[in-house]
């Protein structure tokens, strides 16, 4: 459980996907001679590849390794204890929580999701366009994405957002 603990978290952080995209992906996703992870963003039915980094890789390959999934399963992440079955969402929460416990950070929100929100930030921090954070975290709009770095004021000073029903051209008011 350990190992796919981890390969489940840092998936999480190294992409800032989200836990359902996680929990789907299957051995068919991972395309190991490429080096090219495939995920089905469910939110906007489009599908992204990412380069696969060697540690994602390792975490994967260690995990596989010792839990191959069953068959009739194609999923990667699977429910170790019985009944054996599909992992769903809410036990990668369940998991982080648990984890946030035992480790004794003080953070605000104790969900999985907040390791999506800081992947945005560094993005951002790295210089990345809205546009691109956007695609990658599988926003339709840039509305969705800023609601994503909201908290990064400082930082979001030197990035150029359009202001929802903001009017142009009304200088000197």
């Amino acid at each position: 459980m350990g190992l796919r603990d981890y390969a489940m978290f840092l998936l999480l952080a190294t992409y800032g996907l989200r836990a359902s995209e996680v929990v789907a992906i299957t051995l068919d996703d991972i395309h190991w001679r490429q080096g090219i992870l495939r995920i089905h963003q469910r939110k906007t039915s489009s599908p992204l590849e990412l380069p696969l980094t060697n540690e994602v890789l390792s975490a994967l390959v260690k995990h596989l390794k010792r839990t191959p999934p069953p068959a009739p399963y194609r999923r990667v992440f699977l429910r170790i204890r019985a009944p054996m079955g599909v992992l769903k969402p809410t036990a990668i929460t369940e998991a982080f929580q648990a984890l946030v416990r035992k480790s004794g950070l003080s953070i605000s929100y104790q969900g999985p999701h907040c390791m999506r929100h800081a992947y945005a930030l560094r993005l951002l921090k790295n210089g990345t366009p809205l546009k691109t954070i956007g695609d990658i975290l599988g926003h339709r709009t840039a509305e969705a994405t800023s609601m994503y770095l909201r908290l990064a004021t400082g930082d979001l000073r030197e990035v150029a957002l359009a202001v929802p029903g903001g009017r142009a051209g009304k200088e000197g008011q």
